[in-house]
This record gives C-alpha cells, sequence and structure tokens, in this order.
C-alpha cells in the first residue's frame, strides 16, 4: 500500500500525473496513483542498488508514443529535482509505460506490449522484404509506422476496417509490387497470431508499403 511509501514519491507522481493530464488534455485513472508512486520507489531503490533492469521497449514507445515518452522525459527531471539523482534516461519509457495504461482510452483496448511486438514484427517483415532499401527516416516511414501501431490496437482488439475487397481490388492493379510485399507480410501475421487481417485493412496496407517503396 502507499502507506509504506516515502511521501515524496506521493508528491513526484503529482507532479507528472498533472503535467500528464495538461499535456493531453484528459484525467488519468486514479490507478496512476498507487501505480506509478509504487514504481517510482522500486526504481530509485535499484538505482542505489546499482541494478537496472532496463527496458526492452525504450526504442518503440520513444517512436510510437512520442508525446508519452516526453511525459516520462518530464517525470526524469521532477525525479532530479526532488531527490537530486538521475535515473537512467530508459526510465522515462517506463513512466510513459505507465501513463498511457491509465489513459481512459486504454481500458479496454490491445495492451500496448502486444501492440509493440505486433508493428516490430511488420516492420522487421517489410525490411527484410526490400533488402533493406527502405528510407526508415523518411516522412512516408514515418506515417507507416503510425498506420501500423492504429493497424495492430484494431487487429488485436476485433475492430478491424470493413472486409471490403473493392479498394483491394484496385490497389492491387495499380501497386503490383508493393502488394506481393503486402501477401507476404500478411502470411506472416496469421502465422503468428492465427487471424486474418481484413481486405480493407490489407488494401492500405499495400498503399503504404507503396509509399515506403517509391519515397
Amino acid at each position: 500500500s502507499l502507506n509504506n511509501i516515502p511521501p515524496v514519491y506521493i508528491s513526484i507522481t503529482s507532479q507528472i500525473v498533472t503535467y500528464a493530464e495538461q499535456q493531453l488534455q484528459l484525467s488519468l485513472l486514479p490507478s496512476i496513483y498507487y501505480a506509478l508512486t509504487d514504481h517510482l520507489a522500486f526504481s530509485v531503490q535499484r538505482y542505489h542498488s546499482k541494478q537496472s533492469l532496463g527496458n526492452r521497449i525504450y526504442w518503440e514507445m520513444k517512436t510510437y508514443y512520442p508525446e508519452m515518452f516526453a511525459i516520462g522525459e518530464y517525470g526524469l527531471t521532477v525525479v532530479e529535482a526532488t531527490l537530486q539523482l538521475a535515473l537512467p534516461r530508459e526510465e522515462a519509457a517506463n513512466i510513459a509505460f505507465h501513463i498511457i495504461n491509465a489513459t481512459p482510452a486504454a481500458a479496454g483496448k490491445a495492451n500496448i506490449l502486444e501492440v509493440t511486438q505486433l508493428v516490430d514484427n511488420v516492420l522487421q517483415a517489410v525490411r527484410a522484404l526490400t533488402g533493406g532499401t527502405i528510407d526508415t527516416t523518411s516522412l512516408n516511414y514515418e506515417r507507416f509506422v503510425t498506420h501500423m501501431k492504429f493497424f495492430a490496437e484494431r487487429y488485436l482488439g476485433d475492430t478491424m476496417l470493413a472486409d471490403d475487397g473493392q479498394l483491394l481490388t484496385s490497389v492491387y492493379t495499380v501497386y503490383p509490387e508493393a502488394a506481393k510485399i503486402a501477401l507476404k507480410v500478411q502470411k506472416a501475421i496469421i502465422a503468428i497470431y492465427d487471424k486474418e487481417p481484413t481486405k480493407e485493412e490489407l488494401a492500405y496496407l499495400i498503399i503504404h508499403i507503396h509509399r515506403v517503396l517509391t519515397n
């Protein structure tokens, strides 16, 4: 319980939550106070005992959730100003993770770890199938990453776009090279998750792959 945690951590969490709510223009779920306070106390304890758990979703958080990651970075500055210690930068991703889980929209949404894993799987497949020739710093690639994040949420949350083949038929004809790659990506997705993306989802995947190919 919070009774066993020094009050300074509750104060730090309150500052982070206030800032997050201002930035996101929404109210976070009350569960954030316990979850983040407990996490910060544990992180500082690890810091003092020279243990680092790292964060395997640091890159994903920074890339797919930049707004949340920025809140995490703000959280690190609050910790530093209050406790005079600098937690590892990976901690920004952990704070961001707690903020995302406390947004009302996250309730009933696909698990964020599953989403980032699916996006990673698709991006790796696309990079491999294009022989690593795509420019990962381009605006089209950035848009592709954003599209895949929303696709992953729809796919894992069973709220995919319609199974209407009309758009698919036309993009098949117009972008045959991208279609070939998209079909292989689709096969990989089905092999891992045992669920077929709808025709409209596949059509948009083809469009985005075409864009990154012709950057």
